[in-house]
């Protein structure tokens, strides 16, 4: 990792790009490595030779100026790289770097046209040393320098505002994108470093039985970034108790499209909970379902996609004295005694329980057309902060 002030050595780049690429290597799908050559994978080293000091010396008279440390020394290690980010697919050799005024006048002048004055001063004096990238760019700054000779990196995409976040130097973003590229490939159940998820599930259940919701969501996040499906499934299901609004976009991006979030949890339980808050949730936010159908193939059947607006979910099993409450809690809702229904669901919560160990709290009261409108945000979050049976039932 680079250092507090974001430098990093010849010898420390050297360990970092090696273990750095036997990770994108052992976790990228194909597609993903189309432009990795037979020798690098041999090698396993996304890099080339690297930049010896005639060269670069040769760039720093072009510029006018000395590199920064951390991306001079990465330069000597290897002269441009492949694949050093989720969606930044080639570094410049050092024949290509230049400022970007003169390396790509298109971006440049797009940057000043529709830039803020901040942002139009970066364009102007910014140093370009990225190639081919899912229409992102990656910028130092000359004119933000640390004490230790650091310029700021910075990352500029076409999908988002602005410069993005200011990186204390080159070796920290760096360390940015190789943490986003885990937390990708763990969400695509291609984990970097699987080893200890299920520990974290276990923690994370314990954790949200407990009602501490934030140590809950911890857990079940570095699980996910392990790759582990659990982890994803209980990470959505617990925040749909903290953000009712979001939840069907939480389900959409990381349990619908995921077939390892699937297994991992059993087709019976997505059933019963993620797909009702998924359809739940399209009905909130006023959306249709029809863009997503494609989605619910073979989860839901044919006919159920067909006819998706008369959905039964299966019923998950819930402690006997759960279920009476429920009874109760519906017969009351039905009268119109909603918080007389509501404080019998609140009592009954301490005995509520599961066998299922990727079962947290019971999505029954968010999915029940009966029950689910006595649910406000405060009292989905009451659900979830209130300890719940037993850690070990």
């Amino acid at each position: 990792m680079a250092s507090i002030d974001g430098a990093r050595s010849i010898k420390q780049w050297r360990r970092y790009l090696a273990e750095y690429s036997a990770e994108v290597l052992r976790a990228s799908s194909d597609d993903d490595l189309r432009e990795v050559s037979d020798l690098q994978r041999a090698a396993c080293w996304l890099g080339f030779d690297g930049a010896d000091e005639g060269r670069l010396a040769t760039l720093e008279q072009h510029l006018g100026t000395r590199l920064p440390p951390s991306y001079r020394s990465f330069l000597t290690v290897s002269d441009g790289w492949l694949n050093i980010g989720p969606f930044m697919w080639a570094m410049r050799p050092s024949r290509d770097v230049g400022w970007l005024r003169d390396a790509d006048a298109g971006l440049w002048e797009i940057l000043r046209e529709h830039g803020t004055d901040e942002e139009i001063v970066l364009a102007d004096r910014a140093l370009l040393i990225s190639g081919d990238g899912d229409a992102q760019y990656w910028l130092l700054d000359p004119g933000d320098v640390s004490p230790d000779g650091e310029w700021a990196a910075y990352v500029w995409a076409s999908w988002y505002p602005g410069f993005g976040d200011r990186h204390e130097s080159f070796a920290v973003l760096v360390d940015a994108e190789r943490a986003s590229f885990e937390k990708l490939s763990g969400r695509e159940g291609r984990a970097v470093h699987p080893d200890g998820a299920d520990e974290l599930i276990a923690v994370g259940r314990a954790s949200a039985l407990r009602g501490d919701v934030h140590a809950a969501a911890d857990a079940f996040a570095r699980a996910t970034v392990k790759g582990s499906g659990a982890g994803a499934y209980l990470a959505v299901i617990l925040n749909a108790f903290l953000d009712l609004n979001y939840t069907h976009h939480e389900i959409r991006n990381d349990i619908l499209g995921h077939p390892h979030v699937i297994e991992a949890v059993g087709l019976e339980q997505v059933r019963a909970e993620a797909v009702p808050l998924f359809l739940y949730g399209l009905i909130r936010s006023g959306s249709s379902v029809a863009p997503y159908r494609r989605l619910l193939t073979g989860i839901l059947t044919d006919e159920e996609i067909e006819r998706i607006d008369a959905f039964i979910p299966p019923q998950l099993p819930e402690p006997p004295d759960f279920q009476t409450a429920l009874h109760q809690a519906r017969t009351l809702a039905r009268d119109g005694a909603t918080d007389r229904a509501w404080a019998v669901l609140e009592a009954a919560l301490p005995q509520w329980h599961s066998d299922s160990p990727y079962r947290i709290a019971p999505v029954v009261l968010l999915t029940d057309p009966a029950l689910r409108e006595l649910v406000t945000p405060e009292r989905a979050r009451t659900i979830v902060t209130a300890p719940r049976g037993n850690e070990d039932s």
